[in-house]
């Protein structure tokens, strides 16, 4: 059987039960229940189970107004589960002994309202498994007080694709080392039919050209720089070289190459 009323704050109400078992199923907050064998103060979800609770039944609302209701029967009342939901208010203080963990696998979505915001003190150490990588798309802006700096002491490796380009800008010169190179070559061109070329090469770092002192007359790089029998030159090109003159006189080539 099931009681059932709306009750204002300490009214009171009488029933027969008939079973072996009170179940508080609702309240506002807690009710006074005697028995013909005892006295109760319960709160919602608690239940009395009395063999011989059979008799008057009378129900008092110890708080706001609003419904009691209290099942009645005979054995022991288990409420259903499916579709309830259980809502923790407040927990007491835990001591994890020595070597407890707690893992946490995943968090519910949290919505911030208006205003909110989340203050990260402190991060524990982080570590990636093999393969993992850890991408970062987007930082917050960042105030330095004063008398703070941010000290950079190393970089990652930065690969530029193809097209890309770092453009440098300052007030002062900027210093450059010459590119070295790991492999040099050595050969003779020989003018046929008044001219000679040197092919491209995109892993030249530079090159040395000589007209030897054996040739009759001068040889022209390109279109109008001369070369006078035992003038040497050096470029820092890996573009084609052409060279025009008398058949027969020769240009000596060393190559750096990367």
């Amino acid at each position: 059987m099931t009681f059932k009323r709306v009750m204002q704050p300490r009214q009171r109400e009488q029933f027969q039960a008939i079973g072996e078992f009170l179940y508080i199923e609702s309240c506002p907050g807690t009710v006074l229940i005697q028995t013909e064998r005892g006295e109760y103060r319960l709160q919602p979800g608690a239940q009395v189970i009395d063999s011989r609770l059979t008799g008057r039944i009378t129900v008092e609302n110890l708080d706001e107004a609003g419904t009691v209701s209290i099942i009645c029967g005979f054995g022991r009342y288990i409420p259903p589960t499916d579709g309830q939901e259980v809502t923790v208010t407040d927990m007491p203080p835990m001591v994890f002994a020595p070597g407890q963990q707690v893992g946490i696998s995943q968090l519910p979505k949290i919505q911030l309202a208006d205003g909110q915001q989340v203050t990260v003190s402190q991060l524990p150490a982080i570590q990636l498994a093999a393969n993992q990588q850890l991408a970062v798309t987007h930082l917050p802006d960042v105030a330095l007080a004063t008398g703070q700096q941010v000290g950079i002491t190393e970089l990652p490796k930065v690969k530029l694709e193809t097209g890309q380009a770092v453009r440098v800008y300052g007030t002062k010169p900027l210093l450059t080392k010459p590119v070295g190179g790991e492999a040099v070559s050595s050969h003779v061109l020989t003018l046929t039919a008044g001219a000679a070329a040197l092919a491209q090469n995109t892993s030249r770092c530079h090159v040395l050209v000589k007209a030897p002192s054996t040739n009759l007359h001068a040889v022209t790089l390109g279109s109008d720089w001369e070369l006078a029998p035992g003038e040497p030159l050096k470029l820092e090109t890996t573009a084609e070289l052409t060279f025009a003159g008398t058949d027969g006189d020769t240009i000596q080539i060393i190559e750096v190459s990367r």
